[in-house]
């Protein structure tokens, strides 16, 4: 939902005020911000990696056995029944609505809404490109939980955690290249 807020705000900015904003200058330093926090996710993917201790569990319910992971801090005393530790659930959405409103592809995305005759017709492109959005991140989460899901089945908590590593590298490979180009 966050990358659509963002592409939607950006989309309204260039509907509503198209020759006062300087959308290339917003757009442009939003870029930048994006890639220094897609490096700090990175650092913070790396940390969260090797700091947690994934285990699973195999219990059964109604005849059918399967396995739940978990995943703790190892510093922590954090046992299963207890308070669950303090998220921060907030922040992949205050980074959705950053990357949204990061020019580069979601600008040319909503450029088209410019062409459009009329409010009404610019409105809806633009509210279709951020359901487009919400579709294309929901699809890419829910693979990649799969794929967490299988790799800690399959392979136990060393699987699961190179997953991890691997997913902390490319946020921050992604974020160097983003600022570089």
């Amino acid at each position: 939902m966050g990358h659509s807020v963002g592409v939607l705000a950006l989309g309204a900015l260039s509907l509503v005020f198209r020759e006062v904003i300087p959308i290339d200058l917003i757009s442009s330093w939003s870029e930048r911000i994006v890639g220094v926090v897609l490096i700090a996710i990175g650092f913070w993917g790396l940390r969260k990696a090797f700091q947690n201790r994934v285990h699973s569990h195999a219990h059964t319910h109604d005849g059918s056995t399967h396995v739940h992971i978990h995943v703790h801090d190892k510093q922590s005393s954090h046992s299963h029944g207890e308070g669950a530790p303090h998220k921060h659930d907030h922040a992949a959405f205050a980074i959705g609505v950053l990357h949204g409103s990061a020019g580069g592809a979601h600008f040319l995305g909503v450029l088209p809404a410019l062409a459009f005759p009329t409010l009404l017709q610019a409105t809806a492109y633009v509210a279709s490109y951020a359901v487009g959005t919400v579709a294309a991140m929901t699809g890419f989460s829910w693979g990649l939980g799969r794929l967490a899901g299988f790799c800690s089945v399959r392979g136990g908590g060393a699987a699961y955690q190179g997953l991890a590593v691997l997913c902390a590298l490319f946020a921050l490979g992604t974020g160097v290249a983003w600022l570089i180009l």
